[in-house]
């Protein structure tokens, strides 16, 4: 007994020892989160290479950490970080090669996770399917549809079951009838004020659809401005704000749609959701945007915003001939679909 006690108490320290570097090498990986300090980018070519430079970094010291710590706690939370970064270097690189070693990595997890941690894997592995979906099939949809299904019967009292039934629904914009219930399914699920308004906003917003759209306010430059006056044109309207990357990243789909349609044909509006004239005109200047965008400085407050129920930007909108809501988010189809409005009578 006495061999016993003496070696329990030399291994303790031990424990202790590497319990300690587990947690200083844990931290070292989440200090990696910060991105790169101190660096002058001139380029954007540039920051893609500091970039891609970073995440190997971080690569590096999240399979470091997997190696060297098998068994800590923060096993899981490594490898879910592991795969979207993986995820991340698809995206930029283009090589498929980084997205099936994120799956492969999520399927690894989701066999070797404690009970508790599985929610977490499953809903990264459908994340993680989502990504790869920008113009989803009938294909695609059915089968995140059957894993959003399966989650929710899995994990029933999951806080994220609503949510990740409402981000599923984004997917369904040109079938109103399947999304309507899907959003009536989130509603049921919804726990929190936050998520059912978001999800009300999304009812109403569909409520829309097929309907004439009033759009009414005082541009950048203070003109009066009434989409009426485009009756018998194609509208675009784009919903945007500076200080949302992806919306920057989309006005230069808006402007190729511009140019690619006779101005007598197609019009473009934006409305923005910029906090003070000063950032908004700073962006119309530098994007050269030389159409007239109705701003009041609201934000997502803005009596426009609200009466049109937009919570996500950037939102594009395709408004026939008549005045009619005709998509509820154009991305990539925007072209064909304006090209077949303006065949309609």
């Amino acid at each position: 007994m006495k061999a016993l006690l003496l070696l329990a108490a030399f291994l303790l320290p031990l424990v202790a020892l590497a319990t300690d570097r587990a947690e200083t090498d844990w931290n070292a990986v989440l200090a990696l989160e910060a991105g790169p300090q101190n660096l002058e980018i001139h380029s954007r070519e540039e920051a893609r290479t500091v970039t891609l430079a970073h995440l190997y970094k971080q690569e590096a010291g999240l399979r470091n950490f997997l190696r060297e710590h098998p068994g800590s706690l923060h096993v899981v939370d490594a490898q879910l970080r592991l795969a979207r970064l993986l995820a991340t270097r698809c995206d930029l690189t283009g090589k498929a090669a980084f997205y099936q070693a994120a799956q492969r990595l999520l399927n690894e997890a989701l066999a070797s996770a404690p009970e508790e941690r599985r929610a977490d894997v499953a809903f990264a592995q459908i994340a993680l399917g989502m990504l790869r979906m920008p113009v989803p099939t009938d294909r695609d949809r059915d089968l995140l549809t059957g894993q959003m299904n399966a989650f929710q019967t899995h994990y029933p009292n999951d806080r994220r079951v609503a949510s990740l039934i409402a981000e599923v629904a984004t997917l369904f914009d040109d079938q109103p009838r399947r999304k309507q219930a899907l959003l009536n399914q989130a509603l049921a699920a919804a726990r929190t004020p936050e998520l059912r308004a978001r999800i009300e906003d999304d009812l109403r917003r569909l409520a829309l659809l097929g309907r004439p759209i009033e759009l009414r306010g005082k541009t950048a430059t203070g003109a009066d401005f009434d989409l009426a006056q485009f009756r018998g044109k194609v509208s675009l309207v784009y919903f945007f704000a500076s200080w949302s990357p992806p919306s920057l990243a989309g006005i230069a789909e808006v402007e190729y749609l511009r140019k690619t349609f006779a101005k007598e044909t197609v019009a473009v509006i934006g409305v923005s959701l910029d906090p003070t004239p000063e950032v908004l005109d700073a962006t119309l200047k530098v994007r050269a945007i030389p159409w007239p965008v109705l701003f009041d400085g609201k934000g997502w407050k803005s009596p426009l915003v609200r009466s049109l129920s937009i919570n996500a930007l950037p939102t594009l909108w395709v408004i026939d001939r008549q005045g009619k809501l005709r998509t509820l988010n154009a991305k990539t189809e925007s072209e064909a679909l304006v090209r077949e409005l303006l065949k309609e009578p």
